[in-house]
């Protein structure tokens, strides 16, 4: 079967080339010369995909050949992978991105001097198409592979956790990300908006259901926080206000921390860690420069969005207590370094918007570290979801991750019920 798959997404992205070669993405008297595929492969934190890489060779108007290392990413092939992945809408908005709002808001971030040291690296946009329906398996994202200008994956002693030097990179990389929606507000609020109101939602369903159900949300909370509670003392007292104020609801609370908060909200990445970011070193190794990619799942809202879910993926416990206050600093003086007349947050709004909404990183890293620590090298297969109860779902996703995943968890929870709690508690 899964050579049935190679073959067809390697047809399908030989009639990309043509396609791209007509849509003159590569200069009005390009002629398609081939199309190798240099491997498949679909690294194991970008599941929701399909991914290919291939080398492009065109030959210009002087009938000089040119190669272009590409990346090309398809959606999944059967209707299950398509449907629980939401690869429709998820394309939707990486295409949005990279053909309207990149180009805005890079616009309006050149503005300044044209110092390219504020602007976030963003991965080059060849083409993309979203037509769905019969269609459908055509869909896909063609983006340069930015191994080679330098971008590879982060170089450190442990897969999922950052290191400092790496942690402080990303950070700067989101504030420049971040201050461009700032910037885009100050300097042409009316087209921010109307680009904003294109985005479309890919956590939620339109039945209103998360990636798991709300009976099985809270069950897989409820779990975590049992653990927490029989594994660390002092914290009955947290356990039972979290059960009260969230546990009642918690898909509803979800939904109100993921809505805008104005006047700070921004484009947020809606993913943003490790696992979308590379990384440029200098001949010496030292690092100097981070791109954020895959924009599948931008969304407006609150900073704190992005800012937890990387502090929570990426970060132990030690980490989270040694660095995370110096890392909003940075977060912060970046932000104000960029502004360039804009309002941006100062550390104390920021601080505000970590704690409310700090549950955003809790619920996304219940499920998402699952998924990272998994037992082997094969990914879960979330099309076995389908037709369960929601005991049945809750015990699938348990099995996930194994005791590596809970105990990163709780520790997380540990960490959110620390910040959210503990006033509440000495009250």
């Amino acid at each position: 079967m899964e050579h049935q798959y190679k073959q067809h997404y390697a047809a399908a992205a030989v009639a990309t080339a043509t396609k791209m070669i007509e849509s003159k993405v590569f200069g009005p008297d390009s002629l398609f010369v081939s199309f190798v595929l240099d491997k498949w492969h679909t690294e194991p934190n970008q599941f929701c995909s399909v991914v290919l890489y291939g080398t492009m060779t065109i030959s210009d108007r002087k009938c000089s050949n040119q190669s272009h290392p590409l990346v090309l990413k398809f959606k999944h092939f059967t209707l299950e992978k398509l449907a629980i992945c939401r690869n429709d809408l998820q394309f939707h908005n990486e295409k949005l991105f990279y053909e309207e709002f990149a180009p805005f808001l890079m616009a309006i971030g050149s503005q300044k001097d044209g110092d390219c040291a504020t602007m976030p690296s963003l991965c080059r946009y060849f083409y993309g198409r979203n037509d769905c329906g019969d269609l459908v398996d055509r869909d896909l994202i063609v983006l340069e592979n930015e191994t080679v200008r330098g971008y590879r994956s982060a170089v450190t002693d442990n897969e999922y956790i950052l290191d400092f030097d790496h942690l402080v990179m990303a950070i700067r990389t989101l504030a420049k990300f971040h201050g461009l929606s700032y910037r885009a507000k100050h300097v042409n609020r009316v087209k921010f908006k109307e680009l904003g109101a294109n985005i479309v939602e890919t956590q939620w369903s339109p039945e209103g259901d998360w990636y798991i159900s709300s009976k099985g949300f809270e069950g897989l909370l409820s779990n975590e926080l049992d653990t927490l509670v029989k594994s660390k003392s002092g914290y009955d007292k947290q356990a039972q206000m979290f059960r009260t104020e969230v546990l009642a609801d918690a898909i509803k609370i979800l939904k109100r921390v993921m809505e805008p908060d104005e006047p700070l909200s921004v484009l947020c990445h809606g993913d943003f860690g490790r696992h979308n970011l590379l990384f440029r070193y200098d001949s010496d190794g030292r690092l100097f420069d981070a791109l954020v990619y895959d924009m599948a799942t931008i969304r407006y809202g609150s900073p704190a969005i992005d800012l937890i879910h990387l502090m929570y993926i990426n970060m132990d416990r030690q980490a989270r207590d040694d660095h995370m206050e110096e890392l909003l600093d940075v977060y912060c003086k970046t932000l104000a370094s960029i502004a360039s007349g804009a309002p941006v947050p100062d550390r104390s709004q920021i601080d505000v918007e970590i704690r409310k909404h700090a549950y955003y990183g809790l619920a996304f890293s219940s499920l998402g570290l699952r998924i990272m620590f998994r037992d082997d090298q094969n990914l879960p297969d979330l099309s076995k979801l389908f037709g369960l109860t929601d005991e049945e779902a809750l015990q699938l996703w348990l099995s996930w991750g194994g005791n590596s995943a809970t105990e990163w968890i709780v520790d997380i929870f540990q960490h959110y019920l620390d910040m959210t709690y503990t006033d509440k508690v000495a009250d």
